[in-house]
């Protein structure tokens, strides 16, 4: 049994240190209050507390297969951010999400490849002059044209779409990175095996969409 000096002791530091613990996480200057951060922002506590910890529960839910919580998570944080960057890499995941839950739903897919559409879209505006942003939106399309029964022809006819416009803007950072007195060599290197993934799809996609669809390049929808 602890002799009553010792509890009485005992009692008075833990009160010592509850009392300190609190004082300090009220200042936000305090070395408790930056552990206590650095802690809650690298554990994700809540889970959307902030921009980096909703996208990883969208990726641990997506790696577990729950498509749907990882796409209403997705949803929460358009709201948060509809704009900007952040926003397109958001509708693009979404996109995504709803292109794997087509894969999985046969019953549904078309429902779900409409709303890989519609994300898709929404994606677009920000990524329109980036080559490397289109990318993953091309690769998109192609895959819906792929489950689709409905709209084959036209995402088809949207990826190589998308993949012209990736070439125009591909070609011209090659012209600028030319004119450059001193051009970096790894930036022209990037470009150049851009270019060439965009010509060996161009040629995938455009067999794909000749093999099954009307030879003219139907308009974006």
């Amino acid at each position: 049994m602890m002799h009553p000096k010792r509890w009485v002791l005992s009692a008075a530091v833990l009160t010592f240190l509850l009392v300190w613990v609190v004082v300090s996480l009220r200042n936000d200057d305090s070395t408790l209050s930056v552990v206590a951060r650095y802690v809650e922002q690298t554990m994700c506590w809540p889970s959307d507390s902030s921009f980096a910890c909703m996208l990883k529960t969208m990726a641990r839910y997506e790696e577990k297969g729950r498509y749907d919580d990882a796409i209403r998570i997705g949803m929460a944080l358009a709201e948060k951010h509809p704009n900007g960057v952040e926003s397109a890499w958001i509708y693009e995941d979404i996109s995504v999400l709803y292109l794997r839950r087509a894969t999985t739903d046969s019953g549904r897919a078309e429902e779900y490849l409409k709303q890989a559409i519609t994300y898709r879209d929404k994606a677009l505006p920000s990524a329109s002059d980036s080559p490397y942003g289109l990318r993953p939106l091309a690769n998109l399309s192609e895959s819906i044209g792929d489950l689709s029964a409905t709209q084959r022809c036209i995402q088809y006819g949207n990826s190589i779409k998308l993949l012209d416009r990736m070439r125009l803007l591909a070609d011209e950072n090659k012209k600028g990175l030319v004119r450059q007195f001193k051009p970096d060599l790894a930036e022209r290197q990037k470009v150049e095996d851009l270019l060439k993934w965009i010509d060996e799809a161009t040629e995938r996609v455009g067999k794909l969409h000749t093999s099954g669809c009307q030879a003219e390049r139907p308009s974006a929808g």
